[in-house]
């Protein structure tokens, strides 16, 4: 948690939680820092609508916003997109971040800092131990996860010069 919100300026506001485990992260990482933890939830099933229009409610709620982690990649992008709507500008305005490394945020404009599960290899292990067990092969019986890393990308750099 560190990481994510250290790419916010000082007053990273808001965390979109649809995970109970995010959601505590967030509030000891506040709680460590002496900030007050704004948390937003959407429904997942909305998409990035669904972030777009948090991210409004936030902005009305909270004008002062300057960064924001959300936890499902579609509301990112969403959020990127009401951002947008209200005139302010994804880095010079606003930092923004991900807990998903997938396409949306991949594809997103500007491209969103996200952290990488490397979803890939796990995918592969649990291939490789279902094949396994198919066959009746012994061994591991579980996967062993990489460590996940931050991609850091346009979305939360700031600009030459800037804050």
């Amino acid at each position: 948690m560190d990481r994510v919100v250290a790419i916010a300026r000082e007053r990273c506001q808001a965390v979109r939680c649809a995970y109970v485990e995010s959601r505590a992260a967030y509030e000891r990482f506040c709680a460590e820092q002496g900030m007050t933890p704004v948390i937003t939830v959407a429904d997942e099933a909305g998409c990035e609508e669904a972030g777009r229009e948090a991210c409004a409610a936030l902005l009305q709620q909270h004008p002062q916003l300057d960064g924001l982690c959300a936890v499902v990649d579609a509301f990112a992008v969403g959020a990127v997109q009401g951002l947008a709507d209200a005139g302010r500008r994804v880095p010079g305005d606003v930092r923004i971040a991900t807990r998903y490394d997938g396409i949306r945020a991949r594809s997103c404009r500007p491209p969103l800092t996200a952290v990488d599960l490397h979803l890939d290899e796990m995918a592969s292990q649990a291939i490789a131990l279902l094949f396994d067990h198919l066959a009746g092969k012994g061994g591991a019986r579980s996967a062993t996860p990489a460590d996940p890393s931050l991609v850091i990308r346009e979305s939360s750099v700031a600009a030459a010069g800037g804050a």
